[in-house]
């Protein structure tokens, strides 16, 4: 695949994406939100890439990363073709290299990547999930916004919200169901993260706040084993179709999701370890 033909992928799937927006039929978006979901890595730009290539990717490595998991890909397989920066040494003002240079990222490039189902050989070792009673990613997410310097309070809203953020404060609702705190928690975490600066707040609406907000709020939610799509879908709007402000959201709602997922993982292994060496 070449880079205009993964540059046109990655407009034609904007365009779905808008045009399913103005439909008020949000498929193809949850589409993407769940590649985003189990990618949180990855940029937009490549989370659509493998939606539009091949939406029920779960695990992708290239073709020498799986040999060295003991696993070949079959004969005939098509590969995902994604972007990947170029990188290297700074080069001086003669064009030679320094050794002891940084390294810098000089351009970009298409690679081929393939999904599990792609390929045969040895089977893969249980990967780690994190599912169990949501109380558990509670605890992480409140410790998360915590560690901010945001603070937490759990108390009833007048006008009946289920929470609120007021720049360095949110406020939960307390008689929510753990599903629901969860996502409401990552919900005003999310407006803490992406919307406090005084500026960015100028450059959007609240359509795109509350937008953005709630599609992190899914991502997190839904890579937790939640489903939590009647909450953002039925709503998801961003003015106009304009593609370009439209991808721009994406890439914020990608970084803010797996920032808050990393959290959760980090937040999970430490817990275990402390119980560990309780047990010990």
């Amino acid at each position: 695949m070449k880079r205009e033909e993964v540059s046109e992928l990655v407009q034609r799937g904007i365009r779905e994406l808008n045009e399913a927006l103005a439909a008020g039929k949000s498929d193809r978006l949850q589409q993407y939100l769940d590649v985003m979901a189990r990618f949180p890595r990855y940029s937009f730009n490549n989370c659509l890439l493998i939606a539009l290539q091949f939406p029920s990717a779960s695990l992708i490595q290239g073709f020498y990363a799986w040999r060295k998991m003991g696993r070949t890909v079959k004969k005939g397989e098509k590969g995902i073709g994604i972007i990947a920066p170029m990188v290297g040494k700074k080069k001086d003002e003669n064009g030679h290299s320094d050794e002891g240079g940084e390294k810098a990222i000089f351009g970009f490039k298409v690679v081929h990547v393939f999904d599990v189902s792609q390929t045969e050989g040895d089977d893969l070792p249980e990967f780690a999930q994190v599912t169990g009673d949501p109380g558990e990613n509670i605890v992480a997410v409140e410790s998360l916004i915590r560690s901010w310097g945001i603070e937490l309070v759990y108390e009833e809203i007048p006008s009946g919200a289920d929470g609120l953020s007021k720049k360095g404060t949110i406020v939960i609702d307390p008689g929510l169901d753990p599903a629901k705190r969860l996502l409401t928690l990552v919900h005003e975490a999310s407006h803490e993260r992406l919307h406090a600066d005084s500026q960015r707040r100028k450059e959007t609406t609240k359509t795109i706040r509350e937008t953005e907000a709630e599609a992190v709020a899914h991502v997190v939610c839904r890579a937790l084993g939640l489903d939590t799509l009647e909450h953002c879908a039925d709503y998801i709007q961003l003015y106009n179709g304009d593609a370009e402000v439209f991808a721009k959201s994406m890439d914020y709602i990608q970084k803010t999701a797996a920032q808050i997922l990393e959290a959760i993982k980090a937040h999970a292994s430490s817990a275990s370890l402390e119980s560990e060496e309780l047990a010990a």
